[in-house]
């Protein structure tokens, strides 16, 4: 049994060795939105990815705009970039493939839009990078961006590491299913060949145990008999530990499912044709009857 314990902790130690070890990373864990990107509600816009490499954050960030605006054919014109909840956008002049800052406030860029004179719009938004030993950044960063001259209706989209009840019903069901379907395979493989080898454990003690209780009753010799005991309270108390540490590993898969950050993913609120957000919510009646309730935010 101190073999079993042995074996199953030094995987956790591993565990946390091999993060520390990690390159350093914007995100412990990368971004859902980098394998599947999200779906727009609208067709005035885009989601788009760009990957870049420079010697700086903010080097790398400058040459996935320009990577993005030399993509889309766009030589000549103004191009607004915005990050949602900023008061400021940032603009830029494209004059012969170059590409100049220009910061200007909303409200003056959107007098641009109305009047027609912006041809491009990108919102940022989100990013993941990585550094490596040289410390040489690795961007990828994610877009929206308009799909005509007009103005675009943009999603009111937020990126979150919480899962909430998402990944809890995942856990109740199989140990590590939730952190699994949150991103975290190290932990969900740790947590599921942990349970796993404890309830093997509870199995194997459980069947000496009962073995052993069985040949107690079988012998009259007195001498066995204590012998027997002995062994059958040993493993019973093995049996009892395998149940305790199983009991354990299951609180802690189903805390740490609801409670740890996982992959950032993106929500997307829905807008109506005006761009309000809206959202259907389950609510109750003054009669005390069940409903659903349109939430719209303007």
């Amino acid at each position: 049994m101190k073999r079993l314990i042995l074996f199953v902790l030094p995987l956790f130690v591993l565990s946390g060795m091999n993060a520390f070890a990690q390159k350093a990373k914007s995100e412990p864990i990368k971004p859902r939105w980098i394998h599947k990107l999200p779906k727009p509600t609208n067709n005035t816009f885009n989601y788009e990815i760009d990957y870049s490499v420079a010697s700086s954050l903010d080097d790398a960030r400058k040459k996935s705009l320009a990577g993005l605006i030399a993509n889309s054919g766009f030589e000549n014109g103004v191009v607004v970039v915005s990050d949602y909840d900023s008061k400021v956008v940032d603009s830029q002049v494209v004059e012969d493939g170059k590409v100049k800052d220009v910061q200007k406030e909303e409200f003056e860029a959107t007098s641009h839009i109305k009047g027609g004179e912006v041809s491009l719009h990108i919102k940022n938004i989100a990013e993941y990078w990585e550094r490596d030993n040289s410390g040489t950044y690795h961007l990828t960063k994610l877009y929206a961006k308009s799909t005509s001259k007009t103005a675009p209706m943009f999603d009111n989209v937020t990126a979150t590491t919480k899962y909430g009840a998402r990944g809890l019903w995942r856990s109740m069901i199989i140990p590590g299913w939730g952190q699994f379907h949150k991103g975290s395979n190290l932990k969900g493989g740790l947590i599921l060949g942990g349970t796993a080898v404890c309830a093997a454990g509870i199995v194997f003690t459980e069947g000496v145990r009962a073995d052993y209780n069985t040949r107690m009753l079988q012998t009259y010799d007195v001498n066995l008999i204590r012998s027997y005991q002995t062994k059958r309270d040993n493993f019973t108390t093995a049996r009892n530990i395998c149940i305790g540490a199983t009991a354990a590993l299951y609180l802690y898969n189903l805390i740490d499912a609801i409670a740890a950050p996982g992959a950032q993913r993106l929500v997307v609120k829905r807008q109506d044709s005006k761009g309000n957000n809206y959202a259907f919510v389950p609510s109750v009646s003054m009669e005390g009857a069940p409903m659903m309730t349109a939430a719209i935010t303007f």
